[in-house]
Parts: structure tokens; sequence; C-alpha cells
């Protein structure tokens, strides 16, 4: 690969020069060139790593403890590390994890040894220790590193007893009583609520406010019904009433009753009599025929309407009259009753009203003290249900009817671990790489620095296009060393070719 290089002089002719790339052969003379300088640099920065890493980096031994975290909807410590039984297995054992790997365990750990819980102390357990698990795996895997492996040991099993323990208290309550105080708390806050609801309800005068507001609303609703229905009476009534008025006053109030006259008597007796003759004698006796004449001519003296409208007259009260006046009373009276009634209904009805008007006032609160209360007496059921299961949690041996099991307690590891080697071998090739670097980089401004260029012969005339034989051949630019030694290899560092006739 080639680079062209500037070029000089006039139309169709000029100089230049084109440097040669670096190939693997010329590296490698390079850093043969330089490997004292290389080595030098080398062994100047792995010093340092080597010394860090000997003196830092001691031999340590791990131990290893394994918890198993039991998924049961029954036991409340799994659902307590989160909000709710929908916790997934993740979200479960994440909060087991921090439990496990947070100061206050920690703390406790160190106080079961015996020792003072400082910041130096908590910081010494913060850095050998960690927690790791599997992925999908209800498994955790404690470790804990130090110099001693009985050290070790011991350490990482007071750590996992004091998260046990810990645990324990942070979600079912500790032995100190932490679940008994805030259900004696719960339960004072709820006796309170109570208090505060009865004394509102004897204040107002009220036994079971849910009851009377129903009662109240039923008993406006029927009122309602009845105020109307005793209206539409009052009106049927009056309209009745005046119905038998207006037909009063087309009927008489006096009428004739009968008039009494002896015509129909005489006739009457006649003909009786002449029954009687003709039980005596025949039809054609005189005292007969005599008796008839007279029949004849009284019945003829009533067909002419001689007898009709004389004699003894009787008039009175008519009748008709007489009961239509009786109906309009009675139907005046009824709508007079039920006027009455209306209006009587009508104040019912208002006291009523205030009395939903006042219930529907004390609604709010009401609604609200029976909601604290409820609340209140839920929360207290809550805890007393959590404080029967801490109290049979906390006289169960540890672990025993726990959520976390111990599957592998930890035991005084017998290899050591230690990282001095990895980071002496990485020292070590970051040592050449950067010596190898430092020694290229000098051998290259050595070595360039050390040629320079023979000066250029004049380019010859042109000959006639016609006459001008083949040229040979241009030759190559000859170079003075600048220095006698240097490697024939690195020659082609400074090559120049000259460039093709423009």
């Amino acid at each position: 690969m080639t680079s062209s290089a500037d070029h000089h002089g006039g139309r169709g002719g000029g100089t230049g020069a084109s440097r040669r790339d670096l190939d693997l052969f010329d590296l490698i003379a390079l850093l043969w060139s330089q490997k004292l300088f290389a080595l030098i640099i080398a062994v100047i920065v792995f010093a340092p790593i080597a010394v860090l890493a000997i003196t830092r980096l001691t031999p340590s031994y791990e131990a290893v403890s394994r918890l198993l975290v039991i998924q049961d909807e029954n036991d409340l410590a799994p659902s307590a590390a989160g909000s709710g039984g929908a916790f997934t297995l993740d979200q479960v054992m994440q909060s087991e994890a921090e439990i496990l790997n947070s100061d206050a365990v920690r703390r406790r750990a160190i106080e079961m040894r015996n020792g003072s819980a400082g910041p130096i102390e908590i910081r010494t357990l913060r850095t050998g220790f960690n927690v790791t698990r599997s992925p999908s795996a209800s498994l955790l895997t404690a470790t804990y590193r130090h110099r001693d492996p009985v050290v070790a040991a011991n350490t990482l099993n007071a750590i996992v007893d004091a998260y046990l323990a810990y645990r324990i208290e942070v979600l079912v309550g500790g032995p100190e009583g932490g679940i008994e105080e805030r259900l004696a708390r719960a339960e004072i806050a709820s006796a309170m609520a109570e208090v505060e609801l009865s004394r509102f309800l004897r204040e107002n005068e009220i036994t079971d406010f849910a009851t009377e507001r129903t009662s109240v609303l039923a008993r406006l609703s029927d009122l309602e019904a009845r105020r109307m229905a005793a209206e539409a009476e009052t009106a049927q009534a009056r309209a009745l009433a005046r119905t038998l008025a207006q037909r009063l006053e087309a009927i008489p109030l006096s009428i004739e009753l009968y008039v009494e006259n002896s015509v129909t008597g005489q006739l009457l007796d006649l003909q009786v009599r002449r029954v009687e003759l003709l039980e005596r004698y025949q039809d054609d006796a005189p005292p007969v025929q005599a008796v008839e004449r007279e029949i004849a001519a009284l019945e003829r003296f009533i067909a002419a309407g001689g007898a009709e409208g004389r004699g003894q007259r009787r008039t009175g009260v008519n009748p008709i009259w007489q009961d239509l006046e009786a109906a309009r009373l009675q139907q005046e009276a009824a709508a007079a009753g039920q006027a009455q009634l209306v209006q009587s209904l009508s104040r019912q009805i208002d006291s009523a009203r205030s009395e939903a008007d006042r219930l529907r006032a004390l609604a709010p609160e009401h609604d609200r003290l029976v909601r604290a209360a409820q609340a209140r007496a839920e929360a207290a059921g809550r805890l007393s249900a959590q404080a029967a299961d801490a109290s049979a949690r906390r006289t169960a041996p540890p672990g025993a009817a726990d959520s976390v099991r111990i599957v592998e307690r930890a035991e005084p590891p017998s290899e050591a671990r230690s990282l001095r080697n990895v980071v002496l071998a990485a020292g070590l090739m970051l040592a050449l790489a950067v010596g190898a670097f430092a020694g290229l980089l000098r051998g290259y401004l050595l070595e360039v620095r050390g040629y320079q260029p023979a000066p250029q012969s004049p380019e010859p005339r042109r000959a006639p296009a016609q006459a001008r034989p083949s040229a040979p051949a241009a030759p190559e630019p000859q170079y003075a060393p600048a220095r006698a030694s240097r490697l024939p290899v690195l020659a082609r560092v400074s090559d120049y070719a000259p460039s093709a006739p423009r």
C-alpha cells in the first residue's frame, strides 16, 4: 500500500515520493531494537502491581450456607415480606435477600457473639458477606470470606441465626411485644370509636340510625299516599254535594200526600148491598134492580170525573227532596272530615320531613363514625389473629415453623481462595503490553528521524514526440543515510518512490 507525496515543478513535470507503511516485520524489528527499554518499562509497571497483589490479596476461606424459602399461602411471613399473597417468587426472594443483607442483621449477629456493634465491625461483616440465588429458585446462598476458616463458618452461622430471629420480629412481631402493643392500641382505638358513635346517637336521640331513617322515609311515603287519597275523597264528596244541591233546586220541598172522599166508599157499599140482595132475591127483583141503578149512576159519576180532586186534602214534605238533602249533607260532612284529615296528614308530613332532613344532615357524621368503628374493629381482628400466630411462632424452635428453612449450615472450608495469581497474571500482561507499546513508539521515533532523503537529479528534457526514443526506466532515488548503523529492514520506512509524470 502506498501514499502519494507532494509534487513540485511546472506543467508536465514534478517530483514526488510515496512512503511505504510498516508491516509486521518492521514492528518486530522495532520492538527487538528497543527490547531493553521495553523490558525496563514493563518491570516498572509490574512492580507496584505485584507488590499490591502480594500484600493485599491474601488467601481467604469462604464459608457457605444455604436457605430454602417455602412459598406457603397459609404462612404470613412470605406475604408480609411484600404486600400480599399476589407477589411473585422474584419479589419475595428479593425481599428475603434484602432482609438477610441488612445492617440490622449484622448488628444483631455481632451482639449475639457478645461484641460491640460499631461501624468498623459492621463494615467488616459487610465486606466479607454476600447473598446470591439462582434464577427461578427458592434457595438463597449466603457466603462469608475470612482468613480463618473457623471464624468464617462461625460468623456466617451467627448471621443466619440473627436473620431468622430478626425476620420473625419484622414480619410477625418481636418477642418484646410489638404485635401485642399494636393489638392493644387497636383495641383501645376501636373502643373509643364505639364510644363516639354511641354518644353521637344518644345526643341526637337515635336508637338505630339506619332503622329510624328507613322508618321515617317509609312513614313519609305512607303519609303522602294517605293525604293524596284524602284529597281525592274530599274533592269527590264536594263534587257530589254540589250535584245533589243542583238537583234539589228542581224538586219541590212539599207535596200533596193524598185526597180523601166518600164516593168510592159509597160505591163499595152499594156493591156489597147488591150481593146481599142477590142472596135473598132474584136478579129481576125490584130491590136488586134499584141497587144496580144506584151503582150504575154512581159509576157514571165517577167516570165523568165528578169525584176527582174533591174531598179532604193532605200535604207534607217531599220524601225525594228529603232523601237528596240527606245525601247532600252526608257528602258535605264527608268532605269536611276528609279536609280535616288532609290537614292532619299535612302536619304529620311536615314533621316527618323535618325528621328526615335532620337524619339526612346527620348521615355524613354517622357514616364517618360507623366507618371508623368498623375499620378499627377489623384492624383489631386482624392484629388479634396475627398476635396469636406470632405467639405460636415465638414459642416454636427457630426455623421449625417458619417459611425459611436452613438447608445447609456453614462448615469451616478446607480450601482457601485467592485472586493473587489472577491479579499477578493480569498485571504481567498489562506491564508487557505497556512496555511493548513504549518500545515501539521509541524505536519508530528514533529510526525515522535517523534517515534523510538524497537530493534528486534534475528531470531530463523531453525529446520531440517524432524522434524521441523509448526512455529507460527512471532510476530509483538515492538516499544518504544519516547514520551508518541502521537496520536493513527499516530502509523501507523512509523509501520514496518517484511519482509518475503528469
